[in-house]
């Protein structure tokens, strides 16, 4: 029986522990690869998909060359980045620091072309204090979305500009107010660089 089978490889361990083996420091090491997968699939948070990476990086490794989307995600990086630099502050021994997603974090992550609105949610969640907001402006088919950085509840420089329904957009770099088009994205996947002012 083929499920029996595959049942009985997934449950055997790669190398049979004896008693004079150290206590493993990685307990999930001890299952195949096959269930590591099965595992990692139902993580469905970002900050999880970073804090099963950091655990186990074997775990991260795997999960990268498998292809599992959330570990693929642009996303998945701002949550690493924001793991590492809680954890920086943990080993400082101080509470006081603010561990909010950096200016440049967001940027970075508002100008890949992967990143979707859809998220922000997410980000405000783990960084109320500075994250990204988008505003939908326009009439019916002709929507834009403008995407912002948000300081609380001011709204930042403008980073993103996408007209919905042709699957073109412009990217930004610089502050409120001096905001200058650095990329002009296609649907077809064309890309137009700018340099200068505005």
């Amino acid at each position: 029986n083929f499920a029996t089978d595959r049942l009985f490889a997934m449950s055997r361990s790669p190398r049979a522990r004896t008693e004079d083996d150290a206590p493993p420091t990685d307990w999930l090491g001890e299952l195949p690869p096959e269930l590591h997968l099965r595992i990692l699939e139902g993580v469905d948070d970002f900050s999880d998909c970073a804090a099963f990476s950091l655990a186990s990086p074997r775990l991260g490794l795997l999960a990268l060359r498998s292809g599992l989307a959330r570990f693929k995600d642009p996303l998945f990086a701002v949550a690493m980045r924001l793991l590492l630099v809680e954890r920086f502050v943990a080993s400082l021994g101080s509470s006081i620091m603010d561990t909010t997603l950096s200016e440049d974090t967001l940027r970075r992550y508002a100008a890949d072309r992967r990143a979707s609105a859809d998220h922000f949610p997410w980000l405000a969640r783990v960084s109320p204090a500075l994250c990204l907001s988008s505003e939908l402006d326009g009439p019916g088919d002709n929507r834009i979305a403008n995407w912002r950085l948000q300081r609380g509840d001011e709204s930042g420089a403008r980073l993103r500009v996408g007209l919905l329904r042709c699957g073109f957009a412009m990217f930004f770099e610089g502050e409120r107010g001096a905001e200058r088009l650095v990329r002009l994205v296609f649907r077809s996947g064309t890309v137009q660089y700018y340099e200068g002012e505005r």
